[in-house]
């Protein structure tokens, strides 16, 4: 057997669609285009923990159930605001530009991927998605909520540990992590409000933002708010891919003995 027949086949969601004008092409390349983008970050992390992973467009919504056959597990990236008509809101004044649909097509991979009982690995704007696809909503501009004194919108490289985060000792999370308190980076300027469908918070920071969530009602459904990819070369963070992995790596069992 090759190494590949081992390795579980994780879908990673785009994180982000550019436009034509948004676009600076390469010397003798095409011309500017619409183009999706991912850091390479998240693809070498779930690689050094044993998958293949693979980086899904964002197709038409009914494309979803025929593309998740193919996997063993959905890693959720992060990205632009959510389009807050996505849990029946209005815009805020501070919310950023919105892609409708990548939006459409993350919420339906979300829950179809949840429907299957298949492993979840949701990172930043990823986490917000998988609240928001259980029926949740989000802040739109954190620091209209918990004020200022947690900077979630860091400025150093995702390298670099910013702020605390306190687990909840009886969650997977927690367990995972092998610890009660864990600093993190942090990108990002809207965040979970109200719960999901079955999901508990995992994780706090200090001003009560919500960091980590994750499904009581199945296994492994797990959303961190901090970029965790950019962080394995600490082994609690790299613990939290080789959970997510080993999940998956069962799936792909379960699913060859049913073919």
């Amino acid at each position: 057997m090759g190494v590949t027949d081992t390795r579980p086949l994780i879908a990673v969601t785009t994180s982000e669609v550019r436009t034509a004008n948004a676009v600076s092409p390469t010397p003798h390349g095409e011309r500017p285009q619409e183009e999706m983008a991912l850091g390479l970050t998240y693809l070498r992390a779930l690689e050094a923990a044993g998958a293949l992973p693979v980086v899904v467009p964002p197709l038409s919504v009914e494309f979803t159930e025929p593309l998740l056959d193919r996997f063993d597990g959905l890693c959720m990236s992060g990205g632009p605001d959510l389009d807050p008509r996505a849990y029946g809101e209005r815009r805020h004044a501070r919310t950023g530009p919105v892609e409708t649909a990548l939006d459409a097509f993350e919420l339906a991979l979300a829950r179809a991927a949840d429907a299957r009982g298949m492993p979840i690995l949701a990172i930043c704007r990823g986490m917000q998605v998988l609240n928001v696809a259980r029926g949740g909503s989000l802040h739109q501009h954190l620091p209209d909520v918990v004020g200022e004194d947690v900077n979630h919108r860091q400025s150093e490289v995702g390298a670099r540990l910013t702020h605390w985060v306190s687990l909840d000792p009886d969650t997977r999370l927690a367990a995972t992590l092998g610890r009660r308190r864990i600093k993190v980076n942090s990108f990002h300027h809207q965040g979970v409000a109200r719960l999901g469908r079955d999901l508990a918070v995992a994780g706090r920071s200090s001003d009560g933002t919500i960091e980590g969530i994750e499904a009581t009602d199945r296994d492994f459904v797990v959303g961190v708010q901090w970029h965790a990819e950019s962080l394995v070369a600490r082994s609690e963070q790299a613990a939290l891919f080789t959970a997510f992995v080993d999940e998956a790596r069962g799936a792909d069992a379960a699913r060859l003995r049913a073919a």
